[in-house]
Protein backbone atom coordinates (compact mmCIF):
# COMPACT_ATOMS: atom_id res chain seq x y z
CA UNK A 1 0.00 0.00 0.00
CA UNK A 2 1.45 3.51 -1.34
CA UNK A 3 1.84 5.94 1.26
CA UNK A 4 -0.84 7.90 0.00
CA UNK A 5 -3.31 5.16 0.37
CA UNK A 6 -2.03 4.69 4.00
CA UNK A 7 -2.94 8.13 4.17
CA UNK A 8 -6.39 7.84 3.12
CA UNK A 9 -7.13 4.59 4.93
CA UNK A 10 -6.72 6.52 8.29
CA UNK A 11 -8.20 9.70 7.39
CA UNK A 12 -11.21 7.49 6.83
CA UNK A 13 -10.60 5.74 9.93
CA UNK A 14 -10.52 9.12 11.60
CA UNK A 15 -13.62 10.21 10.12
CA UNK A 16 -15.48 7.41 10.98
CA UNK A 17 -14.49 6.68 14.94
CA UNK A 18 -12.83 10.12 16.01
CA UNK A 19 -15.40 12.32 14.46
CA UNK A 20 -18.63 9.75 14.15
CA UNK A 21 -19.76 10.56 10.61
CA UNK A 22 -21.85 8.85 9.16
CA UNK A 23 -21.75 5.40 7.20
CA UNK A 24 -22.76 7.06 4.12
CA UNK A 25 -20.86 10.11 4.84
CA UNK A 26 -17.42 7.76 5.33
CA UNK A 27 -18.46 5.79 2.37
CA UNK A 28 -18.68 9.14 -0.32
CA UNK A 29 -15.36 9.66 1.51
CA UNK A 30 -13.53 6.59 0.44
CA UNK A 31 -15.28 6.35 -3.01
CA UNK A 32 -13.78 10.37 -3.70
CA UNK A 33 -10.72 9.16 -2.38
CA UNK A 34 -10.52 6.06 -4.29
CA UNK A 35 -10.90 7.69 -7.42
CA UNK A 36 -8.28 9.96 -6.67
CA UNK A 37 -5.59 7.28 -6.38
CA UNK A 38 -6.72 5.93 -9.25
CA UNK A 39 -5.80 9.17 -11.13
CA UNK A 40 -2.55 9.09 -9.81
CA UNK A 41 -1.64 5.90 -10.81
CA UNK A 42 1.55 5.21 -9.35
CA UNK A 43 2.89 5.82 -5.86
CA UNK A 44 2.69 9.13 -5.00
CA UNK A 45 3.47 10.20 -1.48
CA UNK A 46 0.94 13.02 -0.23
CA UNK A 47 4.14 15.82 0.15
CA UNK A 48 4.57 15.43 -3.85
CA UNK A 49 1.19 16.49 -4.95
CA UNK A 50 0.66 19.85 -5.60
CA UNK A 51 -1.99 22.43 -6.49
CA UNK A 52 -1.30 21.70 -9.87
CA UNK A 53 -2.04 17.91 -9.50
CA UNK A 54 -5.37 19.37 -8.16
CA UNK A 55 -6.02 21.36 -10.76
CA UNK A 56 -5.58 18.53 -13.23
CA UNK A 57 -7.22 16.31 -11.59
CA UNK A 58 -10.65 18.67 -11.27
CA UNK A 59 -9.97 19.35 -15.01
CA UNK A 60 -9.82 15.40 -15.91
CA UNK A 61 -13.32 15.06 -14.19
CA UNK A 62 -14.49 17.83 -16.15
CA UNK A 63 -13.03 15.57 -19.24
CA UNK A 64 -15.12 12.64 -17.70
CA UNK A 65 -18.36 14.19 -18.10
CA UNK A 66 -19.34 14.19 -14.43
CA UNK A 67 -22.62 15.02 -12.87
CA UNK A 68 -21.77 18.69 -11.18
CA UNK A 69 -22.28 17.56 -8.05
CA UNK A 70 -20.25 14.50 -8.28
CA UNK A 71 -17.11 16.60 -9.25
CA UNK A 72 -17.65 19.52 -6.59
CA UNK A 73 -18.42 16.38 -3.75
CA UNK A 74 -14.94 14.97 -4.99
CA UNK A 75 -13.23 18.67 -4.81
CA UNK A 76 -14.92 19.01 -1.29
CA UNK A 77 -13.40 15.14 -0.15
CA UNK A 78 -9.77 16.57 -1.18
CA UNK A 79 -9.96 19.74 0.68
CA UNK A 80 -11.30 18.35 3.67
CA UNK A 81 -8.11 15.23 3.30
CA UNK A 82 -5.25 17.57 2.53
CA UNK A 83 -6.92 20.11 5.62
CA UNK A 84 -6.32 16.61 7.17
CA UNK A 85 -2.90 15.96 6.25
CA UNK A 86 -1.45 19.53 7.04
CA UNK A 87 -2.85 19.30 10.47
CA UNK A 88 -1.89 15.98 11.30
CA UNK A 89 2.07 16.89 10.38
CA UNK A 90 1.99 14.74 7.36
CA UNK A 91 2.23 17.96 4.85
CA UNK A 92 4.16 21.01 5.44
CA UNK A 93 1.38 23.50 3.03
CA UNK A 94 -2.33 22.08 2.10
CA UNK A 95 -1.78 22.28 -2.13
CA UNK A 96 -5.56 23.38 -2.10
CA UNK A 97 -4.93 26.30 0.51
CA UNK A 98 -4.93 28.80 -1.83
CA UNK A 99 -6.25 27.20 -4.82
CA UNK A 100 -9.40 29.09 -5.92
CA UNK A 101 -11.05 26.36 -8.25
CA UNK A 102 -15.13 26.36 -7.85
CA UNK A 103 -17.61 24.42 -9.60
CA UNK A 104 -20.79 25.58 -9.94
CA UNK A 105 -24.04 23.44 -9.66
CA UNK A 106 -26.80 23.88 -12.11
CA UNK A 107 -29.72 25.26 -10.08
CA UNK A 108 -32.09 22.93 -10.28
CA UNK A 109 -35.99 23.29 -8.20
CA UNK A 110 -36.66 20.75 -5.95
CA UNK A 111 -38.91 17.87 -7.26
CA UNK A 112 -42.44 17.88 -5.28
CA UNK A 113 -45.69 15.53 -5.85
CA UNK A 114 -48.70 16.79 -5.67
CA UNK A 115 -51.47 16.18 -2.40
CA UNK A 116 -53.72 14.29 -4.65
CA UNK A 117 -50.39 11.99 -5.97
CA UNK A 118 -49.15 12.04 -1.98
CA UNK A 119 -52.94 10.41 -0.94
CA UNK A 120 -52.34 7.77 -4.28
CA UNK A 121 -49.41 6.73 -3.38
CA UNK A 122 -50.02 6.03 0.70
CA UNK A 123 -53.11 3.85 -0.44
CA UNK A 124 -50.72 1.76 -2.73
CA UNK A 125 -48.47 1.27 -0.13
CA UNK A 126 -51.03 -0.25 2.19
CA UNK A 127 -52.56 -2.58 -0.64
CA UNK A 128 -49.12 -3.61 -1.74
CA UNK A 129 -47.64 -4.65 1.88
CA UNK A 130 -46.41 -7.97 2.88
CA UNK A 131 -46.57 -9.40 5.60
CA UNK A 132 -43.60 -9.17 6.45
CA UNK A 133 -43.23 -5.22 5.84
CA UNK A 134 -45.64 -5.42 8.39
CA UNK A 135 -48.10 -2.45 7.28
CA UNK A 136 -44.96 0.33 7.63
CA UNK A 137 -44.54 1.71 4.15
CA UNK A 138 -47.47 3.88 4.13
CA UNK A 139 -46.51 4.97 7.66
CA UNK A 140 -42.78 5.94 6.77
CA UNK A 141 -44.07 7.05 3.48
CA UNK A 142 -46.72 9.92 5.52
CA UNK A 143 -43.63 10.34 8.06
CA UNK A 144 -41.48 11.57 5.06
CA UNK A 145 -43.79 13.89 3.54
CA UNK A 146 -44.84 15.58 6.57
CA UNK A 147 -41.77 16.07 8.17
CA UNK A 148 -39.17 17.12 5.47
CA UNK A 149 -36.23 13.89 6.91
CA UNK A 150 -34.31 12.17 5.02
CA UNK A 151 -34.57 8.39 3.89
CA UNK A 152 -31.31 8.08 6.17
CA UNK A 153 -32.89 9.45 9.03
CA UNK A 154 -35.74 7.39 8.78
CA UNK A 155 -33.69 4.39 8.84
CA UNK A 156 -32.25 5.67 11.30
CA UNK A 157 -34.99 6.27 13.95
CA UNK A 158 -34.45 3.96 16.67
CA UNK A 159 -38.29 2.82 19.21
CA UNK A 160 -36.15 5.18 21.86
CA UNK A 161 -36.36 8.39 19.74
CA UNK A 162 -40.26 8.29 20.01
CA UNK A 163 -41.76 10.34 22.43
CA UNK A 164 -46.21 9.76 21.50
CA UNK A 165 -46.57 12.01 24.91
CA UNK A 166 -46.06 14.67 22.39
CA UNK A 167 -45.68 13.89 18.95
CA UNK A 168 -41.62 14.38 19.85
CA UNK A 169 -39.15 12.17 17.02
CA UNK A 170 -35.29 12.59 17.53
CA UNK A 171 -33.70 12.84 14.44
CA UNK A 172 -29.99 11.87 13.45
CA UNK A 173 -29.26 13.99 11.08
CA UNK A 174 -26.27 14.87 8.72
CA UNK A 175 -22.81 15.30 10.20
CA UNK A 176 -23.92 13.39 13.58
CA UNK A 177 -26.25 16.42 14.25
CA UNK A 178 -29.64 16.03 15.85
CA UNK A 179 -32.87 17.97 15.58
CA UNK A 180 -36.98 17.18 16.57
CA UNK A 181 -39.36 17.21 14.24
CA UNK A 182 -43.07 16.75 15.73
CA UNK A 183 -45.99 14.50 14.17
CA UNK A 184 -49.01 16.36 14.76
CA UNK A 185 -51.94 14.66 12.84
CA UNK A 186 -53.72 12.80 15.28
CA UNK A 187 -54.46 10.04 12.86
CA UNK A 188 -50.72 9.52 12.33
CA UNK A 189 -49.39 9.71 15.59
CA UNK A 190 -51.99 7.18 16.37
CA UNK A 191 -50.49 5.12 13.64
CA UNK A 192 -46.72 5.67 15.19
CA UNK A 193 -47.70 4.86 18.51
CA UNK A 194 -49.77 1.69 17.63
CA UNK A 195 -46.71 0.75 15.28
CA UNK A 196 -44.44 1.31 18.29
CA UNK A 197 -46.68 -0.52 20.64
CA UNK A 198 -46.14 -3.93 18.37
CA UNK A 199 -42.68 -3.68 18.72
CA UNK A 200 -41.83 -2.46 22.34
CA UNK A 201 -42.83 -5.65 24.20
CA UNK A 202 -39.75 -7.39 22.64
CA UNK A 203 -37.27 -4.87 21.68
CA UNK A 204 -35.73 -2.13 23.91
CA UNK A 205 -35.68 1.73 22.68
CA UNK A 206 -32.40 0.80 20.62
CA UNK A 207 -34.10 -1.14 18.14
CA UNK A 208 -34.95 0.51 14.95
CA UNK A 209 -38.39 1.64 13.92
CA UNK A 210 -38.72 0.22 10.55
CA UNK A 211 -37.01 -2.98 9.76
CA UNK A 212 -37.27 -5.48 7.39
CA UNK A 213 -38.47 -9.22 6.82
CA UNK A 214 -35.67 -10.60 9.10
CA UNK A 215 -36.32 -8.27 11.75
CA UNK A 216 -33.01 -6.07 11.17
CA UNK A 217 -32.92 -1.92 10.28
CA UNK A 218 -34.42 -1.13 7.14
CA UNK A 219 -31.96 -0.04 4.81
CA UNK A 220 -32.23 2.83 2.62
CA UNK A 221 -32.05 0.80 -0.70
CA UNK A 222 -35.21 -1.74 1.21
CA UNK A 223 -36.96 1.48 1.52
CA UNK A 224 -36.91 2.70 -1.86
CA UNK A 225 -37.36 -0.64 -3.27
CA UNK A 226 -40.83 -0.47 -1.26
CA UNK A 227 -41.57 2.97 -2.73
CA UNK A 228 -40.73 2.13 -5.96
CA UNK A 229 -43.02 -0.46 -6.26
CA UNK A 230 -46.30 1.14 -4.62
CA UNK A 231 -45.72 3.43 -6.54
CA UNK A 232 -45.89 1.07 -9.47
CA UNK A 233 -48.72 -0.18 -8.02
CA UNK A 234 -50.35 3.39 -8.03
CA UNK A 235 -52.00 5.54 -10.33
CA UNK A 236 -49.20 8.44 -9.87
CA UNK A 237 -47.91 8.60 -13.16
CA UNK A 238 -44.16 9.90 -11.97
CA UNK A 239 -41.34 8.61 -11.01
CA UNK A 240 -41.07 9.27 -6.67
CA UNK A 241 -37.97 8.88 -5.19
CA UNK A 242 -37.47 9.26 -0.99
CA UNK A 243 -36.06 12.88 -1.81
CA UNK A 244 -39.02 13.52 -3.85
CA UNK A 245 -41.11 13.36 -0.70
CA UNK A 246 -38.90 15.52 1.79
CA UNK A 247 -39.37 18.45 -0.93
CA UNK A 248 -42.79 17.99 -0.93
CA UNK A 249 -42.93 18.53 3.07
CA UNK A 250 -41.00 21.70 2.20
CA UNK A 251 -42.93 22.68 -0.54
CA UNK A 252 -46.53 22.02 1.15
CA UNK A 253 -45.42 23.88 3.93
CA UNK A 254 -44.22 26.88 2.35
CA UNK A 255 -47.44 27.08 0.46
CA UNK A 256 -49.75 26.98 3.84
CA UNK A 257 -47.79 29.78 4.97
CA UNK A 258 -45.12 28.18 7.13
CA UNK A 259 -42.21 30.93 7.69
CA UNK A 260 -38.99 29.62 5.95
CA UNK A 261 -36.94 29.94 8.98
CA UNK A 262 -39.34 27.04 10.70
CA UNK A 263 -38.88 25.18 7.29
CA UNK A 264 -35.35 25.57 7.46
CA UNK A 265 -35.26 24.07 11.34
CA UNK A 266 -37.54 21.63 10.40
CA UNK A 267 -35.00 20.10 7.50
CA UNK A 268 -31.93 20.29 9.21
CA UNK A 269 -30.14 23.19 6.76
CA UNK A 270 -27.43 24.70 8.75
CA UNK A 271 -27.97 28.00 6.01
CA UNK A 272 -31.40 29.45 5.04
CA UNK A 273 -30.26 30.04 1.19
CA UNK A 274 -30.55 25.76 1.16
CA UNK A 275 -33.95 26.52 1.98
CA UNK A 276 -34.57 29.46 -0.17
CA UNK A 277 -34.56 27.44 -3.36
CA UNK A 278 -38.46 26.43 -2.49
CA UNK A 279 -39.81 29.70 -2.07
CA UNK A 280 -39.26 29.02 -6.28
CA UNK A 281 -41.71 26.21 -6.20
CA UNK A 282 -43.86 28.28 -4.20
CA UNK A 283 -43.94 31.13 -6.34
CA UNK A 284 -44.55 29.12 -8.94
CA UNK A 285 -47.56 27.37 -7.51
CA UNK A 286 -48.69 30.95 -6.78
CA UNK A 287 -48.50 32.17 -11.02
CA UNK A 288 -50.22 28.57 -11.84
CA UNK A 289 -53.01 29.51 -9.45
CA UNK A 290 -53.19 33.74 -10.41
CA UNK A 291 -53.31 31.82 -13.98
CA UNK A 292 -56.11 29.71 -13.28
CA UNK A 293 -57.79 32.36 -11.86
CA UNK A 294 -57.02 35.02 -14.53
CA UNK A 295 -58.86 37.76 -12.41
CA UNK A 296 -57.99 40.40 -15.20
CA UNK A 297 -60.05 38.34 -17.52
CA UNK A 298 -63.23 39.39 -15.96
CA UNK A 299 -62.24 42.73 -16.12
CA UNK A 300 -62.31 43.08 -20.08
Amino acid sequence: MSQLASAAKAFLDHCRYAKSLSHHTVRAYRIDLQDFLQYLGADVDAPAISSSTVESYVQHLRRRKLGAATAKRRLGCLKVFFRWLEDAGTIATDPLDKLKLTIKLPRRLPRAITRRDLKELVKSAARSETPQARGDTDLAIMLMATTGIRVAELVSIRLGDIDGSEGRVRIHGKGNRERTVFVTNRDLLGRLKAHCATRMPDEDGKAALFINRRGLPLSTGAFRARLRKACDHSKVSKRVTPHMLRHTAATLLLEEGVDIRVVQRLLGHQSISTTEIYTHVSDQSLRKALTRADLAGHLV
